[in-house]
């Protein structure tokens, strides 16, 4: 599978609930492997452009980002932010390579290093997160742990563990929809073991054939603050798109 960015937050999806363990038939059907595929069937598509909020709670305040994306597969996007605070903001993305405009001093950066461990617009993603990409099978061995229930669907619950050291996390736990195969929760650990963030989709709907998470919250477990709820909306697939759409003189035009 591989992951939305969440500049097109595309997606490390999640689901909250106190879980009811059960070891379910459903667990021998299929492999951890085979899941995560039917997974990746939902979330892939030829281009996509959507309206999206932000909501990120410091705690004392929330903040309320807006933009419009614009995504081609899962390598290239394009983003605008369109709330007055940060009206004309923009992020490239393509492949693994990320970067941001400044219109009042029009000006374009690219984000690496140090910049990739901070949090997208203050948000609890951060840039690394937004970067990853890649079949999920790729770099990690997955495994299946059984079947629970959350919010009164029924899931597979998936162990996987790196076996690569480009990961950003060592280890993650998926909750898989059973039936509609979207994963509904998503913990990512250190390698001490360390609950680093939590993912819990809040919003499930169908287009077509394909179920489609639009509401997403995203807790960074490191930091204060009550998480980043982000929500898509007027999504649209196979749209048609510009030629330079994703290039730097479309960035800083």
């Amino acid at each position: 599978m591989k992951r939305f960015l969440i500049v097109s937050f595309i997606l490390i999806i999640a689901g909250a609930a106190s879980p009811v363990i059960a070891q379910a038939s459903l667990a021998g059907s299929l492999t951890g492997p085979q899941i995560m595929d039917k997974v990746d069937a939902n979330n892939s598509f030829t281009t996509m452009a959507y309206v999206g909020t932000m909501e990120i709670d410091l705690g004392r305040r929330v903040l309320l980002k807006e933009m419009r994306t614009v995504a081609e597969g899962m390598d290239k996007s394009f983003v605008e932010f369109t709330n007055p605070e940060d009206r004309g903001v923009r992020y490239l993305k393509v492949d693994k390579n990320l970067w941001m405009y400044f219109p009042a001093e029009q000006e374009t950066i690219r984000i690496s290093g140090h910049l990739l461990k901070e949090g997208m617009m203050g948000s609890d993603v951060s840039y690394e997160d937004a970067l990853e990409s890649g079949a999920i099978t790729d770099k990690y061995d997955i495994s299946v742990l059984g079947t629970e229930t959350l919010n009164d669907r029924r899931c597979y619950v998936l162990d996987l563990n790196a076996k690569v050291r480009t990961v950003n996390y060592e280890r993650q736990k998926f909750w898989v929809d059973a039936e509609r195969f979207v994963v509904l929760r998503n913990e990512m650990y250190a390698k001490s073991g360390r609950l680093l963030k939590e993912s819990t989709a809040l919003e499930v709907k169908q287009f077509g054939s394909r179920w489609f998470t639009t509401k997403v919250k995203m807790e960074d477990k490191l930091k204060k603050g009550g998480g980043t709820v982000f929500t898509m909306r007027d999504i649209k697939f196979g749209v048609s798109l510009p030629a330079d759409m994703f290039s730097l003189q479309r960035l800083s035009r």
